[in-house]
């Protein structure tokens, strides 16, 4: 399925709605120096910053509490932890790679797009951290496939539990004051 039909079946079952103002994505880009992705924002465009399945709370600039471009300070703090116990580091994270977090769970989780050294442009594989940095899960598809396959009941994992995702929940939208 191309990545425009997976917005347009994520956004009918979610009932999305628009930003009132478009997201300045070559601001977001310059801030953080890669290229967010397609998919993620025509997702945020189209109204999909916010609550999904009553658990994952989808970032986005200049979301109070959730703001996308506040997100490299989670990784300075896993390089720290990293410092500290090198164990926790996931085994296939290059060590020029970093990682920028684009949502979290009410688990505790933080999902994080990885950004190789001189590739940001993506797509960027998406890996979740456990919210101790002990354990992680790597995910190869886009934030709308990962969306939709946790919807679907296809894509699910220790740290991304289905069992505590809302299916019949599928989104509320953060305050639309921004």
């Amino acid at each position: 399925m191309s990545a425009p039909s997976l917005l347009d079946g994520l956004a009918d079952a979610a009932r999305l709605t628009p930003l009132p103002r478009p997201v300045d994505w070559a601001h977001a880009e310059q801030h953080l120096g890669l290229a967010v992705p397609d998919d993620y924002r025509r997702l945020v465009d189209a109204g999909g910053a916010g609550l999904w399945f009553d658990d994952l709370r989808l970032y986005a600039p200049g979301i109070a509490g959730h703001d996308l471009l506040e997100a490299a300070g989670v990784f300075e703090d896993l390089l720290l932890l990293w410092t500290l116990d090198p164990e926790h580091r996931p085994a296939d994270l290059p060590d020029d790679a970093h990682l920028v977090a684009w949502a979290d769970t009410g688990s505790g989780a933080t999902l994080f797009w990885r950004i190789d050294a001189g590739d940001s442009s993506g797509p960027y594989p998406i890996y979740v951290e456990d919210g101790d940095g002990a354990r992680w899960e790597r995910f190869d598809v886009s934030a709308t496939e990962l969306l939709l396959g946790v919807l679907r009941g296809t894509v699910g994992g220790e740290l991304i539990p289905t069992s505590f995702m809302d299916t019949d929940q599928v989104f509320r939208p953060y305050d639309a004051g921004r």
